[in-house]
């Protein structure tokens, strides 16, 4: 029989992630700076919401002249502060390792005696009022409209966040073009995944043919993190300040198949390699590509892209951000909303991609810019490793219109999400059998 070739679609690309990665290395910084720089920010970003909700009825006043003025009701910027007694706290940790007090295990931190404190970088009030304290988290900018209580506390009769950014207009595609968001590959434990992975494997590089040629029509491959474990081996807690620890040989096994599957891949489709939170990459956010080093095989072909997390990019003129998982799964610890795609949603009404950074969540000391500030509102917003596939379209109040989606483990669901960039359709995709 005479040999099939198949034509793959392809289509224009760019790389929107220069802010994750150049970083210098100096990490003596004092980590205030980065919520000086964030206020900073997100007061030019809050004064168009606060004169749309409120006009120039009430001025805008400074926290730490509050109680200086004269003003019935005014408007503050700040940050907020969110203090609840079941955050992890080092001493408790300290505490529970010399075994002087024993500490409950708890995997969502809020309780009835959480209370909200609104700060700049010289004043601190608690506040009090309409705020619904469920959905909030610590490291939000966002003004008030209230007044002040006297002996520190304002009273929040409105508030407004920075809300959806500009959007640039999406492209009017002339045919279907497809994303696929794969993640949680979970390459130590490959015996128990190998079968779907082939599938998958097959599907998208043409070997199997489906309704609609989808797979040649897949522009770009998504790789979103955890490629190698989903899950830390536990390790005996230590106090110590610094640890070292050597990977396991499975872990090494791991990247050895992620480069013969990336082998694979990159020889029909471009694809973005994301670290996650348990792959070989630093552990705070934002991480870095990981090393070309780990891929002597797959390195060679530039449609391999290792990228950072988060990610952002533009694929035939749709504009694209993600993160593998960190921070929406941070900000579900320490609030009351429901689901991974509605933390996306806040994130956009927040116009910032990691709040709790770097109260709850580690990341790096910046001191100049805060580079999770959302400044140009993406078309469509993922976040990765989540235990299900969902999805919705949210908009903006300047008409703005993006597609969240949360992309599936795929080790435990043996499901990817492919994206069509032409009408922002998404769907799951399984591979079981």
């Amino acid at each position: 029989m005479p040999e099939m070739s198949i034509e793959r679609k392809c289509t224009t690309y760019r790389n929107l992630s220069d802010r994750f990665q150049k970083q210098s290395k100096d990490f003596n910084k004092q980590y205030c700076n980065i919520y000086n720089v964030r206020l900073q920010k997100m007061q030019v970003l809050l004064k168009s919401p606060i004169l749309n909700k409120w006009g120039e009825t009430y001025p805008v006043c400074e926290l730490h002249k509050v109680s200086e003025s004269e003003y019935p009701k005014c408007v503050v910027i700040g940050t907020l502060f969110k203090d609840q007694k079941l955050k992890p706290s080092v001493l408790k940790q300290l505490a529970e390792a010399n075994s002087l007090v024993p500490q409950p295990i708890y995997t969502h931190f809020t309780d009835e005696s959480d209370c909200l404190f609104l700060e700049d970088n010289l004043q601190r009030y608690q506040i009090y009022g309409c705020l619904q304290k469920d959905e909030l988290v610590t490291g939000i900018s966002m003004a008030l409209l209230g007044s002040d209580m006297g002996n520190g506390k304002f009273n929040v009769e409105d508030y407004c966040f920075a809300g959806f950014p500009t959007q640039i207009e999406r492209p009017i595609l002339e045919e279907d073009l497809f994303v696929v968001f794969i993640s949680g590959l979970d390459l130590v434990h490959i015996e128990k995944t190998s079968l779907m992975l082939r599938l998958f494997v097959n599907w998208i590089t043409g070997l199997i043919p489906d309704v609609g040629d989808v797979s040649t029509k897949v522009v770009r491959l998504v790789i979103a993190g955890n490629s190698t474990r989903t899950v830390h081996e536990k390790i005996k807690p230590t106090i110590a300040l610094t640890s070292r620890r050597t990977e396991m040989p499975e872990v090494i096994e791991s990247v050895k198949l992620l480069d013969s599957l990336l082998l694979e891949l990159v020889q029909v489709v471009d694809v973005d390699l994301m670290p996650g939170e348990h792959d070989p990459s630093n552990h705070i956010m934002p991480q870095q590509p990981m090393h070309h080093c780990m891929f002597p095989k797959s390195i060679i072909f530039k449609s391999l892209n290792q990228v950072s997390n988060p990610y952002e990019c533009e694929v035939g003129g749709v504009q694209i951000f993600g993160n593998s998982g960190q921070p929406v799964t941070n900000v579900l610890g320490f609030c009351n909303i429901p689901t991974p795609v509605d933390v996306l949603e806040y994130f956009l009404k927040w116009s910032h991609t990691a709040p709790t950074a770097p109260d709850t969540l580690g990341c790096y000391p910046f001191y100049e810019i805060d580079p999770f500030v959302i400044e140009s509102c993406p078309h469509v917003m993922f976040v990765s490793n989540q235990s299900t596939f969902d999805t919705k379209v949210v908009t903006g109040e300047d008409g703005q219109v993006v597609r969240l989606i949360s992309v599936p483990e795929f080790a435990s669901t043996s499901t990817v999400a492919v994206l069509n960039l032409k009408s922002l359709e998404c769907y799951p995709m399984s591979f079981t059998a």
